[in-house]
C-alpha cells in the first residue's frame, strides 16, 4: 500500500467516532479543493445548526424570565438551556478552529506513517480508549435524550391550567411573542424542531468531547514513544560516539515534534474544555436539585431520566480529567526517564547533550480549560466538590 493510503488508513481508524459526528454538523475540515455543491452543503449545514440551537435557545430564555415565576420551575427549565449555551459556544469555536483542526490532523496522520510498528501498536490502544469513551457518551447522551426530548412530554400529556386552559408539553417550554405555541400546527412544528434541536446539542457534545480526548490520548501516545527512545538509549550496547550521537538527536527531534503538537492541541482544546467543565458543574448541581424535588414529588420517570443526566455528567467529567491526568503522568514518567539514564556510560563530550533533553523534559505537557485550572483527577474532585456546595446553597434559597 502507498504512504498516502496508509496516511488516509491510519487517520480513518483514529476518527471513526468523531468523524461522522462533525461531518453532520458541518464542522469537519474540508480539503483544499473541493466543488460549490459541498461548499454549499457544508454551510446549509451549519445555518441549520445555528438556527435550530437558537430556535430552542432564545424563546426558552424569554420564557424563563418573562412567563415563569415559580423559581423551582425556572432551575428546571434551565438544564437544557445552559447545555445549549455550551454547546452553542463550543461549535462556534471548533468552526472557528477548523483550520487549525485541519493542520492537527496532518500533524497526527504523519506521526502514523512515520511510526514503527510498536510505536503503531501503542496509538491503537489509545485511540481504542478514545473509542470506547465517545461510543459509551454518544450512546448514553442519545438514550436520555430521548427519554427527555420525546417520552416525558408525550407521556405527561395535556394539563389543565388554574384559568381553565389546556396546555400540552413542549420538551422545552418556550414563548414566541408573535404567535402562540400551543395552537396547531405551530405546537407540532416547534415540538419536531425542538427534538431536532436537541439531538443536534448532543452531536455537537459527542464531536467536541471526542475531539479533546482523542487529541490529548495521541498526545500521551507520543510521550510514550518519546520515554522508550529515551529506554533504548540508556540500554543500547554499542556506545561509540556514532552511535550515541545519532540517538541523542533523534531523541531531540521527537522531543521537539511532540512540543510543537502539544502546541498545536493548545490552540483548540482549552475553549472547548472550559466549556465542558462550565456546563458539567453547573447542570450538576441543577440536576441533583432535580433529583430531590422529584423524589419529594415521587415521579419516579423524572427521577430515573435526571438520574440519567447525572450519570452523564460524572461520567463525562471523569473521562476528561482521566485523560488529562494520563497525560500528565507520561510527562512525569518522561521527566524521570530524563534524569535517570545512565550518562556516564556515554563519551564525556555526548553526555553534555543530555543537559537540553533533561531541561525540556522539566517542562511538563499538560491541558488547561480556558487556561485556568488543569485537566487532572484533582480538577474532577474540584468539580464535583463545587457542584454539591452548589446544590446546597440552591436548595437553601428556594
Amino acid at each position: 500500500m502507498s504512504r498516502l493510503g496508509n496516511k488516509e488508513e491510519n487517520l480513518k481508524h483514529f476518527v471513526k467516532f468523531i468523524y461522522p459526528p462533525m461531518k453532520l454538523i458541518g464542522a469537519w475540515p474540508k480539503p483544499t479543493a473541493t466543488s460549490t455543491f459541498s461548499k454549499a452543503i457544508k454551510w446549509g449545514l451549519i445555518v441549520s445548526a445555528y438556527f435550530l440551537q437558537l430556535l430552542v435557545f432564545v424563546p426558552g430564555v424569554l420564557y424563563l424570565f418573562l412567563k415563569e415565576k415559580n423559581g423551582k420551575k425556572r432551575i428546571h427549565i434551565m438544564i437544557p438551556h445552559i447545555n445549549g449555551f455550551s454547546q452553542l459556544c463550543k461549535y462556534t469555536i471548533l468552526l472557528r478552529r477548523t483550520s487549525e483542526f485541519s493542520k492537527i490532523l496532518d500533524q497526527l496522520s504523519d506521526d502514523w506513517v512515520d511510526a514503527t510498528e510498536d510505536s503503531r501498536h501503542i496509538f491503537r490502544m489509545r485511540a481504542n480508549i478514545g473509542h470506547r469513551m465517545v461510543l459509551t457518551v454518544a450512546i448514553t447522551m442519545y438514550t436520555t435524550g430521548l427519554f427527555y426530548r420525546i417520552i416525558i412530554p408525550l407521556s405527561t400529556g395535556r394539563i389543565v391550567l388554574p384559568n381553565n386552559t389546556t396546555m400540552r408539553m413542549l420538551p422545552c417550554p418556550v414563548y414566541f411573542v408573535f404567535f402562540n405555541e400551543q395552537s396547531t400546527p405551530y405546537y407540532e412544528i416547534i415540538f419536531v424542531l425542538q427534538i431536532m434541536g436537541g439531538f443536534l446539542n448532543y452531536t455537537i457534545l459527542c464531536s467536541t468531547m471526542g475531539v479533546c480526548l482523542m487529541l490529548c490520548l495521541h498526545l500521551s501516545s507520543l510521550l510514550r514513544i518519546l520515554m522508550n527512545k529515551m529506554v533504548e538509549l540508556t540500554s543500547q550496547l554499542d556506545t561509540s560516539e556514532t552511535a550515541v550521537q545519532k540517538k541523542i538527536s533523534d531523541i531531540v527531534a521527537y522531543q521537539t515534534k511532540v512540543k510543537e503538537f502539544a502546541n498545536s492541541v493548545e490552540e483548540i482544546t482549552p475553549y472547548l474544555y472550559f466549556f465542558e467543565i462550565f456546563n458539567y458543574a453547573i447542570e450538576a448541581c441543577i440536576v441533583g436539585y432535580c433529583i430531590i424535588v422529584e423524589w419529594e414529588e415521587s415521579n419516579a420517570a423524572s427521577i430515573i431520566v435526571y438520574l440519567m443526566f447525572q450519570g452523564i455528567c460524572i461520567f463525562c467529567n471523569y473521562a476528561m480529567c482521566y485523560i488529562g491526568q494520563l497525560l500528565i503522568n507520561e510527562s512525569e514518567n518522561v521527566r524521570r526517564m530524563s534524569i535517570t539514564l545512565n550518562w556516564y556510560r556515554f563519551p564525556m563530550k555526548k553526555a553534555r547533550s543530555l543537559i537540553l533533553i533533561i531541561i525540556m523534559s522539566n517542562y511538563p505537557i499538560k491541558l488547561t480549560a480556558g487556561k485556568i485550572v488543569d485537566i487532572s483527577l484533582a480538577t474532577f474532585t474540584d468539580i464535583i466538590k463545587a457542584s454539591v456546595g452548589y446544590l446546597n446553597v440552591l436548595r437553601k434559597v428556594t
